[in-house]
């Protein structure tokens, strides 16, 4: 495989390993100031200028408003996904625990990733079901039990 594949995925694995240190943090936050709403606004806060510095440092070209109207609908979902994620997991960490909270939501992830490559969801290139990827969502629903009951 090339290099770039691999350093992807290094990037990949590093970003996934963020994912429950977000929960964990999101959980600190949110009894620091009594509740998940509030914790999520500080969150999408800090979000908000943290890309706002990227922009300026990668000096990206603002869109023009025609872009803005010509964009698909559900791209417009993103948002609504990403402060849907943040509020969940800042609730479900401290109730479920972090280690079974990411289990559960990445079995969904699996779950809906499959899903969408199947049928080519969402402008996704078609990837179709197979054994293999059928059994790979069974082995992720045996291993969420068994971390779960851990």
């Amino acid at each position: 495989m090339p290099t770039r594949f691999w350093l992807l995925a290094a990037l990949a694995l590093v970003v996934g390993a963020l994912i429950p240190i977000q929960a964990a943090t999101n959980a600190a936050m949110s009894k620091a100031l009594g509740g998940i709403s509030y914790a999520s606004l500080v969150l999408f806060g800090i979000s908000l200028v943290v890309v706002s510095a990227w922009i300026l440092v990668s000096q990206a070209t603002p869109p023009s408003a025609a872009a803005f109207r010509e964009a698909p609908l559900y791209g417009w979902l993103g948002g609504f996904i990403v402060a849907s994620y943040v509020l969940s997991i800042t609730f479900l960490a401290p109730r479920l625990g972090v280690g079974n909270a990411i289990c559960f939501i990445v079995t969904g992830q699996i779950f809906a990733a499959v899903l969408i490559d199947h049928f080519g969801l969402f402008g996704a290139s078609v990837q179709p079901l197979s054994w293999p990827r059928v059994a790979g969502i069974a082995l992720m629903i045996v291993g969420l039990f068994l971390a779960k009951r851990s």
